[in-house]
């Protein structure tokens, strides 16, 4: 008989709530280990007080204070002697347009979407090549966005955290040798039941992007169906799942689009990228130097 396989170690970032409350749950019925962050551990406090205390590490953790995250990698080590996953979740949204965004508002957003994720990446993966078993890697997957894709009106700033998440996500998937047995993956989730948009931060909106004609007009009828218990959305323990189940996979996707709504946002944004590209590809072919 082979000997029984070690519960993995999975770390989860913005864990008080959405896709980081539900997979601490998925998880732990897998039989997983799990370090839960979030911002205010007594949001976990019925779970801690019903799981096992070798099962389950609860950290205060604000991805916006390094020495918070890296005192969490450090415990969670100290208690489980390795991370097998990191889902790097932790965010928040704001409604507003791009015009009248108060710059400090837009660079606090960056401070927990992009910053506070690039912490959550770096130590992740120094963890895995130094941390763990030598050879025995680890899973980073980063929760992102459609818009991280395909930006949508009245979300800008929070579109802009996302695409640059993407981007220093994709490059450090490019940096990582091989053979650190590093695997990195983003998730583009659509429109999921979670509390990500009622818990949106909403600016004020000047009036006159307010017209049924503007863009942000046009995107307001759709946040004010979000919350509405007949919107038909994602279905967030599902869409969860599939986080797990990438999880799992021996050789998963660089990025996972997930939900129709967002399958379809994306191929839309590829067709038109693409019909620009064909429509002027003839203005690059002169522009090479002599």
């Amino acid at each position: 008989m082979s000997p029984k396989q070690a519960p993995r170690v999975v770390f989860i970032t913005g864990s008080s709530s959405g896709f980081g409350r539900i997979l601490v749950n998925i998880a732990l019925a897998n039989g997983d280990n799990v370090v839960a962050t979030l911002r205010k551990p007594e949001v976990l406090k019925d779970l801690q007080d019903h799981t096992p205390s070798d099962r389950l590490l609860v950290l205060k953790v604000d991805v916006t204070k390094e020495d918070e995250v890296l005192n969490a990698f450090a415990q969670a080590k100290e208690k489980f002697g390795r991370i097998d996953v990191v889902f790097n979740n932790a965010g928040y949204s704001i409604t507003s347009v791009v015009e009248t965004t108060p710059e400090d508002v837009a660079r606090t957003l960056f401070e927990t979407n992009f910053w506070g994720a690039v912490r959550v990446s770096r130590e992740a993966v120094r963890f895995f090549r130094d941390e763990n078993p030598k050879g025995s890697g680890g899973r980073l997957i980063v929760n992102s966005s459609v818009v991280g894709l395909n930006a949508f009106q009245g979300v800008g700033f929070y579109s802009a955290t996302k695409y640059a998440s993407e981007a220093i996500t994709q490059a450090l998937a490019r940096e990582v040798d091989p053979s650190w047995n590093i695997k990195i993956s983003i998730v583009e989730p659509g429109n999921f039941r979670t509390e990500v948009w009622g818990s949106a931060l909403r600016l004020p909106i000047p009036e006159i992007y307010s017209a049924p004609t503007a863009g942000y007009g046009r995107a307001a009828q759709l946040f004010s169906l979000l919350g509405s218990p007949e919107f038909k959305m994602g279905d967030s323990h599902k869409g969860t799942q599939k986080v797990y189940d990438l999880s799992t996979l021996e050789n998963p996707p660089l990025r996972l689009v997930l939900g129709q709504d967002a399958v379809d946002s994306v191929r839309g944004q590829l067709e038109a990228i693409s019909a620009d590209l064909a429509a002027y590809e003839s203005w690059s072919a002169d522009v090479r130097e002599d």
